[in-house]
C-alpha cells in the first residue's frame, strides 16, 4: 500500500486558493442575517391583528401599526363596531324601570343611530346624574367609542382609563385596555401600552383577545429592549395552536430570536413547526429557509439539501430567497462532492441566481463542479463567465487559472499558448503568486498526473526550485520525491524527501514525506533508517493520513523480522486509528498471522474472521484455512465445525486437510452426531479415486450414513473400506455388521444375513459377536413381520421362531449391562409373537428380575 501525494489536487488547489469558495457553514450563515432576517436594517413594530371583541358587543380590535425606518408610528384606528349591539346586557325585565333606564336607553338608542356626538351628551348627562348607575362601566366605556368614532382619542383614552380603573370586574374594562395599550402604543408610550395589554390579557375571558393582547404586548416589550419579556409574551402566543391569527408571526420571531443567539436545536425545532403548521404562505417559505441554513449548520446535509429544494419550490418563497435556497443547495452539494447536483440545480434554476460576488462566486463553484466531473469544455465556459463579468477581479484570475488547468487537463493542443497568455495578463500583477507559479509547473505536473513518474522526475529536475515561493517550493518538492519513488530512483527520493523535511520544519505534509522517505528507504534494505521514519509518523503526526501508511509498513517490516509482537502491535494500531483504510483487511490477516505464531488463538480467529469478512476475495483461502488449523490445533471440534462451515458457505469445494475433517467426523461420530459426521468426512473422501482416502475415513463414514438413514451411499462408503481392510478382525467384523444394517435398511434381508454370517464366521465371542447375534435376530423378525403382515402365518411364525433363536443365544451366553437385557427383551417379544406365551413369559420375569431400570427401546 502506497499513500500517494494529491499532486493534481496540491499543485491545482495550492495553499490558500480555495478562499473563493467559502464553507457552507459560513457561507449560508452569512446569506441568512443579510437576507433572511428582515429586521436587520431596522427595528419595525408589527401591526396587531384583529381578533372578536369581548361579549356582547363584537368589533374590530384596533391596530398596533409597525413603525417606519424613519420612527414615526402610524396611529391605531378604531373601527365601527358591529351594529344594533349593546355594550352591556340589556336589563333584566324583571327590573324595575326608573328616570336612570331611561335615560340610559335614550343615549344607546342615539348610540346605536351612530349620532355619536348626541350619545356622548345623553351619556354625560347619565353619569352625572346617575354616577354610581347601574350602567356606569357601560356608559363610560360607550363615550370612550363615540369619541372614538369622531376622532378625539385623547378624550377617549380618558373614558377607557375611568372604566378600567373604577370598573376593573366590569365586561368592558378588558376592551377599554386593550384600546388603551393600542392609543399608548400608536403615542409611543411603549410602557403604558405593555401595562395596559397585560391587563387585557388577564382579565378577558375571551381567547381571541387575550391572544391578541400578549402578541402586541410582545411588540411594546420589543420597542422597550425587554427581550425577555417579549419573548415570554410570544410563548403564551405560540401556545395556543388553533384558531390563533398570530401564531405564525410569533413562531417565526421566536425562532428567530434562538438562531441569532446561537440557540440553533430550540430554532429548529420552531422554524420546524412553521413549516408545518403555517398558514402564510411566505411565512412558512422564511421558516423553511431558516431551517435549511441551521440544518447545514449542524451538517446536515441531506436535511439541508432537501430543505433547500423545497424552499425553490414553493410559490411563496421570493426571487431573492430563491436564489439564497440556490446558493445553499449548491454549496452543499458541493461540500458533500455532489457536483452531479450541483450542476443539476444550477441549470434548473439559473434564472434566480443572486447578484453580484454571490453570484461570481456560485459560479465558480458550478466551474468547479463541471472541473471535478471532468466536464472542462464545460467547465470552461463558467470560469469565461466568472472572468466577463468580474475582468478585473481578483476572482476573475482564479477563475482564469482552473480555465488554464482544464485546458492542461484536455490536453489540449495550444496549452502553451493559453499559459503564456495568462502569464502575461497577470504576471505583472501578481508576480509572486504562486498561482502564477503555478502555470511554469504545469507541464512537469502533466507528467506526474499521467502516472508517467520517469518523465515527471526528469521535468522535475528541470525546474528551479530556488526560484519557487515556500509553500509552492515544497510542494514542488515533495511531488518530485514522489515521481523519484514511483520511477524506482530510491536513493534519489531519499536524498529529495530528505531536503525537504530540512527546509520545511513546519510544512503539512512532513508526515508524508517521512513516510515515503521511509517506503524508499526500507526498498534499498535500510530497514533501520525506515523503522525510524515509520515511528516518527505514528508518533508525531498519529492522526495524519501518513500515519495509516506508517503503521502498514512498520507491521510488513514486523513480518520480514519475524516479529510477531510488533507486527500485531502495528497492524493494531493500524485498525484502530484508520478503520476506514483499505488496508484494514491486510492489516486483520496480518494481526490474525501474527498471532497464530504466538499461540494466541482467540487473538488470531476474530482478526482471521475481520479479514475475510472484509476482503474475503483476498483472504479467504488463506485465512480459512489458519482459521481451521487453529481450531484443529485446540482439538475445539465446535470452533473447528464452525470454521469449516463459513469457510465451505463461500467457497465451493474448499481445500481442507482430509486429516482436519477425519478427526472432526471421528470427533463428532464419538459424539453421536452422525450427521455431522457425515457432513465433515464426505468432504474428505474422494469417490472417484476411493484408494486415495484413508480406510478408516470410509468406514466412519460409511457406520455414520447408516445410523443417519443413508443406506445406499453407506454401502458405497462400506465397500470402500472393506475392500482395503481384507483381513479377518474386529475392525472388518464391525463393517460388516454395519454393511449388514444398510441392506436390511434397503430391504435387502438375505444379503443383511448373509454378511452378518460371513462376519459371525470369524467374530466367534464378544460383544461384536453377540450384536450380530441380535442384528440377524432382527433381520428374522422383520421379515416375520412382513409375513404377517401379508396373512403367511405359518411362515411368519416359522421366522418369529428363529428370530428368538438368534437373541437367545446373546441373552444367555453373554452378560452385559445393555446387551443381555435388550436380547432377553427381544427373546420375549419373538416367543411371545411365534405363540410360545409361557416362555415368553418366563424370560420377561427374569428380565424384571435382573435389570429392573430396563426401558424397551421404541
Amino acid at each position: 500500500m502506497r499513500t500517494k501525494s494529491k499532486s493534481k489536487e496540491r499543485i491545482a488547489y495550492g495553499e490558500g486558493q480555495g478562499d473563493w469558495v467559502m464553507s457552507a457553514n459560513r457561507w449560508i450563515s452569512v446569506l441568512a442575517v443579510l437576507v433572511l432576517n428582515p429586521l436587520v436594517q431596522g427595528q419595525q413594530v408589527p401591526r396587531a391583528v384583529v381578533v372578536e371583541d369581548e361579549p356582547p358587543v363584537r368589533m374590530e380590535v384596533p391596530r398596533a401599526l409597525p413603525a417606519q425606518p424613519n420612527g414615526d408610528i402610524p396611529r391605531a384606528r378604531i373601527v365601527e363596531e358591529a351594529p344594533n349591539k349593546p355594550v352591556q346586557p340589556a336589563p333584566q325585565t324583571s327590573a324595575a324601570k326608573g328616570p336612570d333606564e331611561d335615560l340610559f336607553a335614550y343615549g344607546t338608542m342615539l348610540y346605536e343611530r351612530g349620532e355619536f356626538g348626541l350619545a356622548v351628551r345623553s351619556y354625560s348627562s347619565y353619569l352625572q346624574t346617575y354616577p354610581v348607575g347601574r350602567h356606569a362601566a357601560t356608559v363610560l366605556f360607550r363615550i370612550g367609542e363615540s369619541l372614538i368614532k369622531q376622532g378625539q382619542e385623547a378624550e377617549a383614552a380618558r373614558y377607557y382609563e375611568e372604566v378600567v380603573k373604577r370598573h376593573p370586574n366590569s365586561e368592558g374594562a378588558p376592551s377599554a385596555a386593550y384600546r388603551l395599550g393600542a392609543i399608548a402604543f400608536n403615542g409611543r408610550n411603549f410602557e403604558g401600552s405593555v401595562s395596559f395589554f397585560e391587563f387585557c390579557e388577564k382579565n378577558s375571558k375571551v381567547p381571541q383577545v387575550r391572544l391578541a393582547a400578549a402578541y402586541n404586548m410582545s411588540r411594546g416589550y420589543q420597542m422597550l429592549g425587554q427581550n425577555s419579556k417579549k419573548m415570554e409574551a410570544l410563548k403564551r402566543v405560540t401556545a395556543v395552536k388553533e384558531e390563533n391569527p398570530y401564531r405564525d408571526e410569533a413562531l417565526l420571531v421566536l425562532a428567530k430570536a434562538a438562531r441569532d443567539g446561537g440557540e440553533v436545536d430550540e430554532a429548529l425545532k420552531l422554524f420546524e413547526d412553521l413549516m408545518t403548521n403555517a398558514q402564510d404562505g411566505p411565512v412558512k417559505a422564511d421558516a423553511m429557509l431558516n431551517a435549511a441554513v441551521l440544518r447545514g449548520e449542524k451538517g446536515d446535509t441531506e436535511s439541508s439539501v432537501k430543505l433547500f429544494d423545497q424552499a425553490l419550490l414553493l410559490k411563496d418563497t421570493s426571487l431573492e430567497g430563491r436564489g439564497i435556497a440556490l446558493v445553499g443547495v449548491v454549496q452543499a452539494l458541493y461540500d458533500k462532492s455532489d457536483y452531479e447536483g450541483v450542476i443539476d440545480h444550477y441549470n434548473r434554476n439559473a434564472s434566480v441566481l443572486p447578484d453580484g460576488k454571490t453570484r461570481a462566486k456560485m459560479l465558480l463553484l458550478v466551474g468547479n463542479a463541471y472541473r471535478m466531473k471532468k466536464t472542462y469544455s464545460r467547465a470552461v465556459e463558467l470560469y469565461l463567465m466568472v472572468e466577463q463579468e468580474f475582468p478585473k477581479d481578483d476572482i476573475a484570475f482564479e477563475a482564469g487559472y482552473w480555465k488554464l488547468y482544464c485546458f492542461y487537463l484536455l490536453e489540449d493542443k495550444d496549452l502553451g499558448d493559453f499559459a503564456n497568455g495568462f502569464l502575461e495578463r497577470w504576471s505583472k500583477e501578481k508576480p509572486e503568486h504562486e498561482l502564477i507559479a503555478k502555470a511554469a509547473l504545469i507541464r512537469a505536473d502533466h507528467f506526474f498526473n499521467r502516472a508517467d513518474y520517469e518523465a515527471a522526475a526528469v521535468a522535475f529536475a528541470d525546474v528551479p526550485m530556488e526560484a519557487l515561493a515556500g509553500n509552492l517550493r515544497a510542494n514542488a518538492l515533495f511531488n518530485q520525491g514522489f515521481a523519484q519513488l514511483e520511477s524506482a530512483r530510491f536513493q534519489d527520493a531519499v536524498v529529495t524527501f530528505t531536503r525537504f523535511l530540512a527546509e520545511n520544519s513546519q510544512h503539512e505534509l512532513i508526515a508524508n514525506a517521512l513516510a515515503h522517505r521511509g517506503v524508499s528507504y526500507r526498498e534499498i534494505k535500510d530497514l533501520e533508517n525506515a523503522n525510524k521514519d515509520f515511528q516518527r509518523v505514528t508518533e508525531e503526526f498519529s492522526k495524519s493520513q501518513a500515519a495509516e501508511l506508517s503503521w502498514y509498513q512498520l507491521g510488513m517490516i514486523a513480518g520480514v523480522q519475524r516479529n510477531p509482537a510488533e507486527r500485531v502491535r502495528a497492524f493494531q494500531n493500524l485498525v484502530k486509528q484508520f478503520p476506514q483504510s483499505q488496508a484494514v483487511p491486510q492489516a486483520y490477516f496480518g494481526i490474525g498471522a501474527a498471532a497464530y505464531e504466538m499461540e494466541d488463538w482467540a487473538k488470531a480467529q476474530e482478526a482471521l474472521r475481520r479479514a475475510i469478512r472484509l476482503d474475503s476475495k483476498s483472504y479467504l483461502d488463506s485465512a480459512s484455512q489458519m482459521l481451521i488449523l487453529s481450531y484443529y490445533g485446540q482439538e475445539d471440534a465446535a470452533g473447528l465445525a464452525t470454521a469449516i462451515d463459513e469457510y465451505a458457505g463461500k467457497r465451493q469445494d474448499p481445500p481442507i486437510p482430509p486429516n482436519v475433517l477425519g478427526w472432526l467426523g471421528l470427533t463428532l461420530f464419538a459424539e453421536e452426531n452422525y450427521k455431522g459426521t457425515v457432513k465433515y468426512l464426505s468432504m474428505a473422501v474422494t469417490p472417484d479415486e476411493p484408494a486415495n482416502t484413508q480406510s478408516t475415513i470410509w468406514n466412519y463414514l460409511g457406520m455414520a450414513q447408516v445410523e443417519t438413514g443413508a443406506f445406499k451411499a453407506a454401502v458405497i462408503a462400506l465397500n470402500h473400506y472393506l475392500a482395503i481392510v481384507t483381513q479377518p478382525g474386529a475392525d472388518r467384523g464391525k463393517a460388516l455388521l454395519y454393511r449388514a444394517r444398510a441392506e436390511l435398511g434397503q430391504g435387502e434381508h438375505r444379503t443383511a444375513v448373509a454378511i452378518a454370517d460371513e462376519a459371525l464366521g470369524f467374530i466367534k465371542d464378544g460383544r461384536l459377536n453377540a450384536e450380530l447375534l441380535i442384528f440377524e435376530g432382527d433381520v428374522l423378525f422383520d421379515l416375520a413381520t412382513r409375513f404377517e403382515k401379508a396373512g403367511k402365518i405359518n411362515e411368519a411364525l416359522d421366522e418369529y421362531r428363529k428370530a428368538a433363536a438368534k437373541f437367545i443365544v446373546p441373552s444367555q451366553l453373554f452378560v452385559d449391562p445393555k446387551i443381555t437385557p435388550l436380547a432377553l427383551w427381544k427373546s420375549a417379544r419373538a416367543l411371545d409373537k411365534a405363540g410360545q406365551a409361557d416362555r415368553a413369559r418366563q424370560l420377561q420375569d427374569k428380565l424384571k428380575a435382573d435389570y429392573p431400570a430396563f426401558t424397551p427401546p421404541a
